[in-house]
C-alpha cells in the first residue's frame, strides 16, 4: 500500500516537477552559528529575515509544522551571440517568466493534490519565507552548498529555483545522499569581481554583484567599477562551475535578451518598463534602479559611444540618475566626457551635485 509520501512523488512527477524532497521541520540549531557570525560580520541583506529565531524555529511560521516538502525547478538558456558593447547582462534567471510565479503554480498544484488525499495545515513559499531556502533544501537532499553558497544537484547543477510547503502532516524525511562536493575547485572565488565570496561556503551577500544591482541604496564607487556591466544579477560564478557545464535542465522562454540594449533601457517609459520587465522576477525594484544601473554599465564600458548615452540622459529630473551620469562621465577622462561634465555644471541646480562635478573636473 503506497504511502502519501509516495502519492505526492508520483503526482509530482505527472506535473513535470524535476526535483521533490522530504525534510523533518525540526528547528535548524546548526544554522544559528552562521547566521549570528554573518550578522557580526555584516555579510546579510535587508531583503533577510533579520530575526534569528524567526529563521531557524518553522514552529513560528506554521505552529505544529512537521515536514518540508521542497521542490526544485530547473532552467537554461541556449546563449546567444550579441555584438554590440553597448548592452547590459542579466542573469538568465531572470530572462523568463517570474520564477516565483512558475515555482509556485507547481506548489499550488501540490497543495491541491495534498488536499485531496488529506486535510492538513500547509505554507507555500517561493524566495519570501523568513525560513533559510537552501538550507530546507539542502536537508531535504535536493543538493550541497558549493563554494559560491549556492546549492548544487549533481543532475542539474545550481540552475534550479527551490520552493516548498510547510506542513503539519507527518511525513517519513528522505535519506539524503552524500555528494562528493567541490574538492579543489576554487573557479568560482577565482572570478568573482567584488571577492564576495569567501571561499568556505559562505557568502558576504553585501558586496555580491547580484545583490548590488538589486540595492536602491548609495553604491560605493568602487564597487561600482567592479559591476562591470550587469544590468541585473551576476551568473559568472555559476558559468565556471564545472557542475554546470553538461546540464540538460529545461528551456526558458525569453521575455528578456541576456544582453540588454542600454539606450533601450534608458528611454524606457514607465507604462513600457512595466510591459518588458513586469512578467519576469527583474522588474521587482523598478525602473530607477535598472536605469541606475545601466549608467553604471556606461560607466564601464570601453565603447566611446556610451558617452551619447550618458549625454541625453544628463538632464533627467531625478538627481540620484545625475548623479550616476557625473560617476559615468568622470570615468572616461576624455575631452567629450569632460565636455558632457562642464555643460552639466552651468546647468545643474543642486549644490552637492555641482561639488562632486567640480571634484571631478579637478576644480
Amino acid at each position: 500500500m503506497s504511502t502519501i509520501k509516495d502519492k505526492i512523488i508520483e503526482y509530482s512527477k505527472k506535473v513535470n516537477i524535476d526535483m521533490i524532497g522530504f525534510c523533518s521541520a525540526k528547528p535548524f540549531y546548526e544554522y544559528k552559528s552562521i547566521l549570528e557570525e554573518r550578522k557580526e560580520k555584516k555579510y546579510h541583506v535587508p531583503f533577510e529575515e533579520q530575526d534569528i529565531d524567526k529563521r531557524i524555529y518553522p514552529e513560528l511560521t506554521l505552529p505544529g509544522a512537521k515536514a518540508f516538502i521542497v521542490i526544485g525547478e530547473s532552467y537554461n538558456v541556449i546563449p546567444k551571440a550579441y555584438n554590440n558593447q553597448l548592452t547590459g547582462k542579466i542573469s538568465i534567471s531572470a530572462i523568463g517568466k517570474d520564477y516565483h510565479q512558475v515555482v509556485m503554480e507547481k506548489l499550488d498544484l501540490l497543495e491541491r493534490y495534498i488536499f485531496s488525499l488529506q486535510q492538513c495545515q500547509i505554507k507555500k513559499f517561493v524566495d519570501i519565507s523568513p525560513l533559510p531556502d537552501r538550507q530546507i533544501a539542502k536537508r531535504a537532499g535536493l543538493g550541497f552548498f558549493g563554494k559560491n553558497s549556492m546549492l548544487i544537484n549533481s543532475q542539474y547543477g545550481s540552475h534550479f529555483n527551490i520552493g516548498y510547503i510547510l506542513t503539519d502532516l507527518e511525513i517519513e524525511p528522505d535519506t539524503v545522499e552524500e555528494y562528493k562536493g567541490c574538492s579543489k575547485c576554487n573557479r568560482c572565488f577565482e572570478v568573482c569581481p567584488t571577492n564576495a565570496i569567501i571561499g568556505d561556503g559562505s557568502l558576504n551577500c553585501s558586496i555580491c554583484v547580484a545583490y548590488l544591482t538589486q540595492h536602491k541604496g548609495d553604491i560605493p564607487n568602487e564597487l561600482k567599477e567592479k559591476m562591470g556591466t550587469q544590468l541585473y544579477g551576476c551568473d559568472r560564478c555559476q558559468k565556471v562551475c564545472p557542475y554546470n557545464q553538461k546540464i540538460k535542465n529545461k528551456l526558458i522562454e525569453p521575455i528578456l535578451d541576456e544582453a540588454m540594449d542600454l539606450k533601450r533601457i534608458l528611454s524606457l517609459s514607465n507604462k513600457e518598463f512595466k510591459e518588458l520587465f513586469g512578467p519576469t522576477s527583474a522588474g521587482w525594484r523598478g525602473k530607477k534602479t535598472i536605469q541606475r544601473n545601466a549608467i553604471i554599465c556606461l560607466g564601464n564600458t570601453e565603447d566611446e559611444n556610451a558617452i551619447d548615452l550618458l549625454e541625453a540622459i544628463s538632464n533627467d529630473d531625478r538627481k540620484d540618475i545625475r548623479k550616476e551620469v557625473i560617476w559615468a562621465l568622470s570615468k572616461k577622462k576624455n575631452d567629450k566626457a569632460i565636455e558632457v561634465l562642464n555643460k552639466m555644471l552651468l546647468k545643474e541646480n543642486d549644490l552637492v551635485l555641482k561639488g562632486i562635478i567640480m571634484s571631478s573636473l579637478g576644480g
